[in-house]
């Protein structure tokens, strides 16, 4: 009996001794902060935001905390941490799906999902994206607000895009009526937001007899969903 209780001594003191020596020892301490996903923005600006860790304890730090704080950062939709030990805390990112572009004094500004804001200098490089005019932005924003029926158009014409491989060099917006313009094919005129979802469930039945039929177009007309306008070049 009394054998059994010396050995469970020794092993709380060895247990005791080695977590002291986990959380103390600098061997765990964090030296390198590494990122993967990133191919959008700049990583040092990124990354910056997790330079407090360096030197925290890599075995003693909380993930679930960690992704709680970080997720808050306009650069992702998600992220994860993970260790690899002894000392370098790697962070797994899903960035932030830009969709726009606009500008203001000669320089460009990008907009992702969520309406958050973004000047070139964030970014590794430009991005060819659909420029967006005649709609209310500033440049002094940090974020602007999308209506339901702003996302419900953007969610779309994301699938659109996906689907079809087409995106537009331009997308005007003139008293809440909006026109997709591209440099080597017909515009599409979608008038005002509401019945989004109907207005691209017509423009693919058009698009698929323009294509069947070979047709000229100068522009589609899908802002009276029920009654399209197909309108062919002279």
């Amino acid at each position: 009996m009394k054998k059994v209780s010396l050995v469970i001594i020794i092993l709380i003191i060895i247990l005791i001794g080695t977590s002291f020596y986990t959380y103390y020892s600098p061997y765990f301490s964090i030296k390198t902060i590494k990122l993967k996903g990133v191919n959008s923005f700049d990583e040092n600006l990124i990354s910056s935001y997790m330079e407090d860790y360096i030197g925290k304890n890599i075995i003693y730090l909380k993930k679930d905390k960690i992704e709680k704080k970080l997720i808050n950062l306009k650069y992702v939709d998600n992220i994860t941490f993970s260790r690899e030990l002894p000392d370098t805390a790697l962070f797994n990112i899903d960035e932030s799906e830009l969709i726009f572009r606009f500008i203001k004094d000669d320089n460009y500004f990008y907009l992702d999902k969520n309406g958050n804001i973004f000047s070139h200098n964030e970014l590794k490089q430009k991005i060819v994206l659909p420029v967006i005019k005649g709609y209310s932005i500033s440049k002094n924003d940090n974020k602007i607000k999308f209506s339901d029926n702003m996302n419900q158009f953007i969610d779309e014409l994301i699938i659109y895009i996906d689907k079809n491989v087409e995106t537009p060099n331009e997308i005007i917006f003139n008293n809440q009526n909006i026109t997709l313009k591209y440099n080597d094919k017909y515009d599409i005129i979608f008038g005002e937001l509401e019945y989004i979802d109907e207005k691209f469930r017509v423009l693919e039945n058009v698009k698929n007899q323009i294509e069947q039929n070979n047709y000229d177009v100068y522009y589609v007309d899908v802002s009276i969903y029920n009654k399209p306008v197909l309108k062919l070049k002279q």
